[in-house]
């Protein structure tokens, strides 16, 4: 069985929630007489289950989600229209809903019409204090929610940023890596192309931090990074693979093609002079992607053309 997603999980238990919690409303209010909300009522707890049930069989969320939280607001409107100031309270629900299932941009002019709409449709309806104080109230909530959801999309955007990039050289990491290769083999799936990746080694690094010390062999890292970012095309990604491997991926290029890269890369830092008068080289494996391969074999295949560089005295491409 197939694990659900966080997204999945919470818009099947916002689902389940509207339903069992409006659904007792619509038997109460058939039972009192006011047929007329019972039935929207009722509207609005079927298509929720609907939601329900859509999202529990096809596990697609997210236009599920913005058609469920316009469905919310919606109801709120309607629901407002019909019977008045005794439905405002459930706007405030539907506000917080729809920052958390919409992108932020959207859901600010979700809540924004919701807002303008009840303040219009109660205008008449209430004295000018109690009109105050719900068109206050609501709007106050529609500027807290963005702000609060938007302090949170920030820190989350930061976090993602952390999780996947390389703290000492900038460069993706091997999280980031792993995540990139199960993208482009999955797409190479679908439309096949012709791809390759390099990977590199720095040659006798060790010596250089034995010698120079951590701090200036760090350094040297970062301006190989740096050489190696301002030399290749900026869909040409970067990667920490280890120490000082790295993979440069994915390369939309022939096999002879991406050896050229490689080989111009190779000469910019042999030719380089790194801090403290450091001369350094690279051993350079490239691989093509073949039909069937998995992360593992491509990068193996590249580790095997990295190793005959290494043996052909370093300093080269295979």
């Amino acid at each position: 069985m197939v694990k659900r997603t966080t997204p999945e999980k919470v818009l099947l238990s916002l689902s389940f929630l509207a339903t069992v919690t409006i659904a007792p409303f619509m038997l109460l209010r058939w039972f009192n007489g006011d047929i007329t909300l019972a039935v929207v009522n009722g509207i609005i707890s079927l298509t929720a289950i609907s939601f329900f049930l859509f999202i529990y069989n096809t596990r697609k969320v997210d236009v599920a989600q913005k058609l469920f939280a316009l469905f919310l607001a919606f109801g709120v409107m309607v629901s407002t229209y019909l019977r008045g100031e005794s439905q405002i309270l459930w706007a405030f629900p539907a506000i917080i809903a729809s920052y958390y299932l919409m992108p932020l941009k959207l859901a600010r002019n979700t809540s924004a019409i919701l807002v303008c709409a009840l303040s219009v449709i109660i205008y008449s309806q209430v004295d000018f204090v109690t009109f105050f104080s719900i068109s206050a109230t609501t709007a106050l909530t529609a500027a807290l929610s963005f702000v609060i959801f938007r302090s949170y999309h920030e820190k989350q955007h930061e976090l993602s940023l952390l999780a996947s990039i390389d703290a000492l050289t900038s460069s993706g990491n091997r999280r980031a890596l792993d995540h990139k290769l199960c993208e482009v083999i999955a797409s190479q799936q679908r439309e096949s192309a012709t791809l390759c990746l390099i990977l590199l080694d720095l040659d006798e690094f060790k010596e250089i931090n034995d010698n120079h010390g951590h701090a200036v062999g760090d350094q040297v890292l970062i301006t190989v990074c740096e050489l190696i970012t301002e030399h290749t095309r900026v869909l040409d990604t970067l990667y920490r693979f280890g120490g000082d491997e790295f993979i440069i991926m994915p390369l939309k290029m022939s096999l002879d093609t991406a050896k050229a890269l490689a080989e111009k890369i190779r000469t910019i830092i042999e030719q380089h002079i790194f801090v403290n008068g450091i001369k350094l080289t690279l051993s350079i494996g490239v691989a093509e992607y073949k039909e069937n391969d998995s992360l593992d074999s491509w990068i193996a295949r590249a580790d095997e053309a990295l190793y005959k560089a290494k043996e052909n005295g370093k300093n080269s491409v295979f």
